[in-house]
């Protein structure tokens, strides 16, 4: 990928390890009010349908920054949205388990994730805080899986560039919704997305296409393996123990009928393995590049994920 200057971005040296914000987690430790959750029986939980994140948007509203959410959930649940752990939101979801909200941004880091209360639907959810340690009898509460991540380069040299904001989940691929970069690398039809990673190796690879075709995936000059891009124009590769620490390239190439195509070829580094005892301490750290970030988080259980993004070309 050529090394093209990208406004608002501070030019040349390496990474910049900063840890923008502590008690970040998808392990459900929070730094705010204690929220229960439930250990109902596993038959329970999953007969309900889950919290997700659909839709996420970043705007200016009655002249404020905010971010408009939306998701699906259990019908008639209660859904209470969470930052770094304080309760910021709580709405309840449609018959049709549709849910939607807007939550001002706040500081350069956020991190927004989704509990979902399955209650009655006479309980008044404007007179009854569902964070509190004593939630309504007979309540099961559901951690979604999924967070919201919102981070601005901390800058004096560009106040108002673009912050990162991303929806990720262990073991998934993220979801980018906006890029600091402005867009992401690209050939024609063909566009390389996030990929993410964990220490042992395992990677997952992602984006877009608005061709429809198989996406052979290269690392260094070594094919491991093809996609095949689905009909909403993304395409994921998962694969296990293929990403040898250090720094090289990555490539994707969109398969034509002749076996050629558009290719998309990324400066990819795998950094090494944080200390264990460092690796559930709940912090979030971002390396910023002139051309590339890198996002480290814990994970439930145990273990950090981490999640390179890329300036177009």
């Amino acid at each position: 990928m050529k090394k093209t200057r990208v406004a608002g971005m501070i030019g040349g040296g390496l990474a910049l390890a900063l840890a923008l914000f502590a008690g970040v987690s998808l392990s459900g430790r929070t730094n705010g009010p204690d929220i229960p959750v439930s250990d109902s029986p596993n038959q329970v939980a999953a007969s309900l349908t889950p919290v997700t994140f659909t839709r996420v948007a970043e705007l200016y509203s009655e002249g404020r920054l905010v971010l408009r959410l939306s998701g699906i959930a259990e019908p008639s649940s209660v859904i209470v949205l969470l930052d770094r752990g304080e309760r910021i939101r709580q709405v309840r979801t449609t018959e049709q388990g549709i849910w939607s909200a807007t939550v001002d941004v706040s500081g350069q880091g956020m991190a927004i994730e989704a509990i979902m209360f399955d209650v009655s639907s006479n309980t008044d959810i404007e007179e009854t805080d569902l964070t509190e340690t004593d939630p309504v009898s007979g309540a099961i509460s559901i951690r979604g899986l999924e967070t919201i991540f919102r981070i601005q380069r901390p800058t004096e040299d560009a106040p108002d560039a673009p912050a990162l904001v991303m929806i990720s989940a262990p073991g998934a691929a993220t979801r980018l919704v906006q890029s600091p970069f402005g867009g992401l690398p690209n050939s024609g039809p063909l566009a390389i997305g996030a990929i993410d990673y964990d220490d042992a190796g395992g990677v997952i690879f992602s984006g877009l296409s608005e061709a429809q075709g198989r996406i052979r995936l290269y690392v260094s000059n070594a094919a491991i393996g093809e996609t095949r891009v689905g009909p909403d124009g993304r395409w994921t590769y998962i694969a296990s123990s293929v990403m040898p620490l250090g720094e090289y390239q990555v490539r994707a190439q969109l398969l034509n009928e002749a076996g050629e195509g558009p290719i998309v070829s990324v400066p990819f580094e795998r950094l090494p393995p944080v200390p264990s005892s460092d690796s559930n301490d709940g912090t979030l750290s971002v390396n910023f590049e002139p051309f590339r970030w890198q996002i480290r988080r814990s994970l439930i259980g145990g273990g950090v994920q981490s999640t390179a993004i890329f300036a177009p070309e």
